[in-house]
């Protein structure tokens, strides 16, 4: 059985052993800290310039899935809004993953509006350089998939049911208001005739 001195002394060596250690990286750590990158977000005017090359590169996305879409083919819901992973390649040189993505749909499949989702989402990254100010397709657009499973399928699918039966009632109840507001305005005007 140890005794309170030994206990201590033992906390005490493992203390002085971990300060040795931690001195010992301190140099390491502070070198780097004196040659950090700059920051990895990207300024309003990059992110607006990249957008602008982006968004005529992924409208031939967007028309393929809607392809997809018509000839009763799987397709992939898009979502209009992209994802930016800046990060830094060769000799500091600033690299963009610009992520797009959505779930899969099987629109053969009934379930909703957009289909059966299939439990699948579907990314589609573009990588882009930034050189001398302009942005350059770094690596050529790659899709990248994640599967939630079957069950996730019916789950997504079944939400997007309630949104459908949803919208179905506002715009019932919003052709009721206008019929409402036309048949008032009627009376009124058939009051101000007489």
């Amino acid at each position: 059985m140890l005794n309170t001195h030994k206990i201590i002394g033992i906390a005490a060596a493992a203390i002085a052993v971990a300060m040795a250690f931690s001195f010992r990286s301190i140099p390491a750590r502070a070198y780097d800290l004196q040659h950090a990158r700059a920051q990895r977000d990207l300024t309003p005017a990059l992110q607006k310039s990249l957008q602008d090359k982006l968004s005529d590169v992924a409208e031939l996305y967007f028309e393929a899935q809607d392809a997809n879409r018509a000839d009763g083919k799987k397709y992939v819901d898009l979502q209009q809004r992209f994802e930016y992973l800046p990060n830094y390649g060769p000799n500091g040189q600033l690299v963009v993953s610009c992520k797009l993505g959505g779930a899969e749909y099987n629109p053969v499949k009934s379930g909703s509006s957009k289909g059966a989702a299939t439990g699948v989402l579907k990314y589609l990254v573009f990588t882009y350089a930034l050189e001398h100010g302009k942005w350059v397709e770094y690596q050529k657009p790659k899709w990248e998939s994640q599967s939630l499973g079957v069950q996730a399928g019916h789950e997504m699918t079944k939400h997007i049911e309630r949104g459908d039966e949803a919208k179905a009632a506002a715009e019932k109840r919003a052709a009721a208001r206008r019929a409402a507001a036309a048949a008032a305005a009627a009376q009124k005007a058939a009051d101000k005739a007489q």
